[in-house]
């Protein structure tokens, strides 16, 4: 019985344009590259033409566009901000990953005042990927509980504190 080698993307060597990468191995990338606060890292795992939909906040459309910036942000405002994956389901091209994030807010974001509150939110996060990378990023989470972590008190007030 002969052992299975990985396939060179999983191996760690330049995947070829035929094969693509493995979506669950680029996942797990992005996730430790976002919790690393690593920009850089976390930009080169997407392909030029790479989407981003970011579904509760209203964020669709290029990920070099629109994905860097909510990142950056995401980052400056929670700099002790953790990503841990808690399941992922996977075929070769399109990885489902549940994560949950927690930091401590240290800045305004997504309209939210800093008030310094420690937020920890559940999230689902699909990757879909091809040998140039992650093609296409879509993530959802409540809003509402991002909100009540964060302490807002009105909905209609997101950027006021009471």
């Amino acid at each position: 019985m002969s052992r299975r080698s990985l396939p060179p993307s999983e191996s760690g060597t330049a995947s070829s344009p035929q094969i693509p990468q493995s979506a669950r191995l680029l996942a797990r990338r992005f996730f430790d590259k976002l919790s690393a606060h690593d920009m850089d890292g976390l930009t080169g795992l997407f392909a030029t033409h790479a989407v981003v939909e970011l579904l509760p906040v209203g964020i669709t459309g290029s990920f070099h566009e629109k994905g860097i910036e909510f990142f950056g942000q995401l980052i400056a405002a929670f700099p002790d901000l953790r990503v841990h994956i808690r399941s992922t389901m996977d075929s070769a091209a399109t990885a489902v990953v549940e994560v949950t994030i927690e930091g401590t807010q240290a800045a305004d974001f997504l309209g939210v005042l800093n008030q310094e509150k420690y937020l920890d939110l559940d999230q689902a996060w699909i990757v879909t990927a091809s040998s140039a990378g992650i093609e296409k990023l879509r993530a959802y989470w409540c809003q509402n509980q991002l909100y009540r972590r964060l302490a807002v008190r009105r909905l209609d007030m997101i950027s006021q504190v009471e």
